[in-house]
């Protein structure tokens, strides 16, 4: 992967992980202060009714008895019961009508929502609530005749809700009446709730405290100044929601933009990062592929000793290549002057012989000379010709011209030298029999290739070598000689040739001096054209080596590098390259 993909990638995922890290802390601590806010709200909206409840309470515990003590309205009324004794039906209708005209004004100027006047028996003789009078309330009976006091619950009714109720009695002459009032908290609550914006109810009898859920937070508050007094405070959560909302719609755009901050600064630094790189490793691949020149570091310390170093390890390079190539030379010098000395050690024993024999038929002045003569010149001519060959190609061998590197076609060479060799010699079989198409003798198979820097004219001198010896060595044992050239890609930008034959391959014990020079099973061969073709390969920066087909015959291998070959100061003209043994492709 690129280093600015890779720059890209890895900012793009600390902008992604840091903004979701920081969305979740800031949206989970928003999610308890919001919630720490409604528990707030809950307490300072239970402490603002239990002041409330306190003050009312205090209020109309003070609010009845005076008026049982010495309110002329309820003496009026106590008068008019004396005179029907205690018999509300045998009251004046006049007076009722009085009275049931005074107690809705008195429970306006008191306040209260419910108020009423109660005979002993619990005849309503009047209320704020006039479908009320005349109607007879046992409750209402037996609560006047309690002492009074602080208020107390009274329960909600069907339909009603919960009221703080307070009473008085004036009692005389063995006739009993009383006042009841009833001051409603459901006011009450309504008005705190509303100043703390929370839900306030009165719990009733029987039904099950409800629990806080998903749309609302919910809370029963107990009040020990009314005993039997339960409130549930509720607060809805689409506030919470909608706060959440909000904040991660604010947290997503936030992260979209530290993203594309993030991926810009990232951008920005692959650029910075990656020119002086790409530019480093241009100049090396041109240091690779040409004369090993000093490169240039730009763009910070690390890389400006990434170059350093690589300078050094040239130079060492190329130190070590003049050393290996000075001894290189020296052992191959050596290697071919024992080779050369044993192939013309050879010619010069039948000379020797040929000479001695006619010195000694000359001394005796035996008549068989002139006979002799004859036949002794012509094997020393025969073995100084044969010495003159060997000069010669070790000559050629010798002065093997540098490579001439240019892009060629690689495919269009091989396909000129299989175009040479590829009729059937005289005497060969046909397809076809006689009049038959001929069987080309040498095919080639190409895969798409890019341009190699290479010699032409030595590609072409290594392969019609290698496709020669294959003919040659399948024609000695079969009727059909044939060879193919395969030609293809390889990984790391090098190429593959692959010349293949179906002859009886190389002998084992060849295969360990097959590229020396000399070394050869021909009769007339020399032994210089694979130890010429191994020298060409590897000035060209490939390798070349030998194995035997599964199915019999020899396969060469060749791999060469499209860019020519490395670390070159000056092609090694004078250098002769010291045989190796061949290689596992």
């Amino acid at each position: 992967m690129p280093l600015a993909a890779r720059l890209l990638l890895a900012f793009g995922l600390v902008a992604i992980i840091a903004t979701a890290f920081v969305g979740v802390t800031l949206r989970e601590a928003s999610r308890e202060v919001i919630e720490s806010g409604f528990a707030d709200r809950i307490d300072a909206a239970h402490a603002g009714v239990r002041q409330q409840l306190a003050w009312e309470a205090d209020a109309l515990r003070d609010l009845l008895p005076p008026l049982c003590r010495h309110d002329t309205f309820v003496d009026k009324a106590h008068v008019d019961l004396e005179r029907a004794k205690g018999d509300p039906d045998a009251m004046d209708p006049g007076s009722r009508i009085a009275i049931g005209r005074q107690v809705p004004s008195q429970a306006k100027a008191l306040r209260l929502d419910e108020l009423s006047l109660v005979t002993s028996d619990g005849a309503v003789l009047g209320a704020e609530d006039a479908a009320r009078i005349g109607a007879r309330d046992r409750r209402l009976a037996e609560l006047i005749k309690a002492p009074g006091g602080a208020p107390r619950l009274r329960p909600a009714k069907a339909g009603g809700e919960p009221s703080l109720e307070v009473h008085c009695a004036l009692t005389g002459h063995g006739v009993t009446l009383g006042l009841v009032g009833a001051r409603r908290i459901g006011p009450v609550l309504a008005r705190i709730g509303e100043a703390y914006d929370v839900r306030l109810t009165a719990a009733r009898e029987g039904q099950p405290a409800p629990r806080s859920g998903e749309a609302e937070v919910v809370r029963v508050l107990h009040f020990p100044e009314i005993p039997g007094l339960d409130v549930v405070a509720s607060v809805s959560r689409d506030p919470l929601r909608q706060a959440l909302g909000r904040l991660d719609r604010s947290i997503a755009l936030t992260g979209a933009t530290v993203l594309a901050i993030a991926l810009a600064i990232a951008v920005v630094l692959a650029r910075s990062l990656s020119r002086p790189l790409v530019a480093l490793a241009r100049e090396t691949r041109e240091v690779m592929s040409g004369a090993p020149r000093r490169v240039e570091g730009r763009g910070g310390r690390e890389i400006a000793d990434l170059a350093a170093a690589f300078n050094a390890t040239i130079d060492e390079l190329a130190a070590m290549r003049k050393r290996l190539a000075a001894t290189e030379r020296i052992a191959a010098r050596r290697e071919v002057a024992r080779q050369i000395a044993h192939e013309i050690k050879n010619p010069l024993a039948p000379i020797r012989a040929a000479v001695e024999t006619l010195r000694r038929l000359r001394q005796r002045d035996d008549p068989a000379f002139d006979d002799y003569f004859e036949e002794a010149t012509s094997t020393v001519l025969d073995e100084v010709h044969r010495i003159a060959n060997i000069v010669t190609e070790f000559t050629r061998f010798a002065r093997l011209p540098p490579p001439n590197l240019e892009p060629v076609d690689l495919v269009a060479i091989a396909r000129g030298v299989v175009t040479l060799h590829a009729a059937p010699a005289a005497g060969e079989p046909t397809a076809g029999g006689t009049g038959g198409a001929a069987a080309p003798r040498v095919e080639l198979v190409a895969d798409p290739i890019p341009r190699v820097s290479a010699d032409r004219d030595q590609i072409i001198q290594v392969l019609t070598n290698l496709v020669q010896n294959g003919l040659d060595a399948a024609a000695a044992v079969r009727r059909d000689p044939r060879v193919s050239v395969t030609i293809g890609p390889l990984p790391s930008d090098r190429v593959r040739i692959v010349v293949r034959d179906n002859g009886p391959g190389v002998a084992e014990e060849m295969v360990p001096r097959l590229f020396e020079p000399y070394a050869t099973s021909k009769e007339k061969g020399t032994g210089l054209g694979l130890a010429i073709a191994q020298r060409i390969v590897f000035e060209h920066g490939g390798e070349i080596s030998y194995r035997k087909a599964q199915k019999g015959g020899a396969v060469f291998e060749i791999w060469l590098p499209v860019a020519g070959p490395p670390l070159l100061e000056k092609p090694l003209g004078d250098t002769t390259v010291r045989p190796r043994g061949p290689e596992a492709p």
